[in-house]
């Protein structure tokens, strides 16, 4: 038995309107995730900036050093070098893997180790 054509035509709406509301779901996460991945883009943008002017100031820091100056009359007037970027290490030890083996039996390590009377 099949639905009338009119029937069909309704159950199709109902289909595409069902469709529409989880297309308009799945439209708002691209445009969220193309937002995050723009500002994570602009963020190591900025960071790269950080550093390389950080680089200029302490570069202009050792010139002004090199002119006479010390570190702590620039100190005095303000003028202080941001930090050097730490330095992470790049070689991490890997962790010791647990023992296969069994503990040994200590009651019976004591009684074999026991001195002869």
């Amino acid at each position: 038995m099949t639905a009338p054509l009119s029937n069909k035509r309704a159950v199709a709406a109902a289909a595409k309107n069902l469709l529409a509301a989880r297309i308009t779901l799945v439209e708002a996460l691209g445009e969220a995730l193309d937002a995050h991945s723009k500002a994570v883009d602009a963020v190591e943008h900025a960071q790269k900036h950080v550093e390389e002017t950080g680089e200029a100031a302490r570069t202009a820091f050792d010139a002004a050093k090199a002119g006479g100056w010390t570190a702590a009359e620039l100190n005095s007037t303000g003028l202080k070098p941001p930090a050097a970027p730490r330095t992470r290490p790049t070689t991490r030890t890997p962790p010791r893997a647990a023992s296969t083996t069994p503990a040994p039996d200590t009651a019976a390590q004591a009684a074999t180790s026991e001195p002869a009377a």
